[in-house]
């Protein structure tokens, strides 16, 4: 157990899974011997067997968002069947940005897919389009709810190589004030609702068609987690670590979600502030204003720079990461306000 932790009551935290039985570890650590390029997110024969490109270009009404009536249900599935090795010092804390070994010109694209309990939310197609374009690797952090309400869009993501889903906690809450269960609940039942759609994508004939071995590459369980809104307290950071998730914050922020910002300060911003080893955050569920159009813009000034896309979990094979036992934007204390306007759960 992690150094001051407290004894927490999950199957995982208890050493099971749901069929009582010891679980089969998933996601090992990041080492630097593992091949940096070599990890696997999907399968292409799947994504090809299963979409027709038309299915996969979506259509511009996907992002649209929706409020309603307030959504409290658990997935069907209350704790993961895949479970994670616990945490090594080097990755616990709020992950921030990662120094690589040789300076290497790498950034990780991520976005994140929010949804609270009052709301569905959309999913940007223009964004996912421009990424397979032009193959550019990304990280997606999504809901647990936010996949609920898009399962066909959860299993493109998770069977496209050039993606990986990581977990954005179930309904956003702000996890600096949950404790207890409400806590573990934000960050197990996503973990869950990813495998039960796995398994709809693997129950599906276009999979079958594609072979069992294609069905491996894709993870079987979100290996990330990012918290809502960025924060965080000790329980939480200490449960992460026990249970095997990277806390992955940002060194970037777009602040894409502002109605004020354009896409040429968003790519400004970008491109000012980057650096090897850096974390952009952006979103994609319709809450990214400028984001789709912003891409174009400073994604060829990264490259003609000599700056290449990896996932966050490739990222982190690099070299050391900057982790803090804080959570904030840019700087200590600069998030408190999520709690004066979210109060804890939504």
């Amino acid at each position: 157990m992690v150094a001051g932790a407290v004894a927490f009551s999950s199957p995982i935290a208890r050493g099971q899974n749901l069929e009582g039985n010891p679980p089969e570890p998933y996601c090992p650590a990041p080492e630097p011997e593992i091949p940096v390029l070599g990890l696997s997110f999907g399968s292409r024969a799947i994504v090809e067997s299963c979409w027709t490109a038309q299915e996969l270009a979506g259509r511009a009404t996907d992002k649209l968002i929706r409020r309603t009536k307030t959504y409290l249900n658990p997935p069907l599935r209350l704790f993961p069947g895949n479970t994670i090795a616990a945490l090594p010092a080097k990755l616990q804390n709020s992950i921030r940005d990662v120094t690589p070994d040789k300076n290497e010109k790498i950034a990780a694209l991520t976005f994140d897919l929010c949804e609270r309990a009052n709301e569905i939310t959309g999913y940007d197609s223009e964004i996912v389009n421009y990424l397979r374009a032009n193959k550019i690797k990304a990280t997606f952090f999504a809901g647990g709810k936010w996949m609920l309400d898009h399962p066909e869009k959860t299993m493109q993501l998770m069977a496209d190589p050039l993606f990986e889903i990581g977990n954005h906690a179930w309904t956003h809450d702000d996890l600096r004030l949950e404790r207890g269960i409400k806590m573990q609940d934000q960050i197990l039942w996503p973990q869950a609702e990813y495998e039960l759609l796995r398994e709809q994508l693997k129950s599906k004939p276009c999979a079958q068609r594609a072979g069992e071995a294609e069905m491996k590459k894709i993870p079987k369980i979100p290996c990330l987690f990012r918290f809502p809104y960025g924060v965080c307290n000790s329980e939480a950071l200490d449960f992460l670590a026990q249970t095997g998730l990277p806390a992955i914050q940002w060194s970037i922020v777009t602040a894409d979600p502002s109605e004020k910002r354009t896409p040429e300060q968003i790519a400004n911003r970008v491109v000012r502030s980057i650096k090897p080893g850096a974390i952009i955050i952006c979103h994609a569920n319709g809450r990214g204003k400028g984001t789709a159009k912003a891409l174009p813009i400073f994604v060829p000034k990264l490259k003609k720079r000599g700056y290449e896309f990896v996932t966050v979990s490739e990222l982190l094979t690099y070299g050391p990461v900057f982790a803090t036992r804080d959570c904030y934007e840019l700087k200590p204390g600069d998030n408190y306000n999520y709690d004066k306007i979210y109060g804890g759960s939504k």
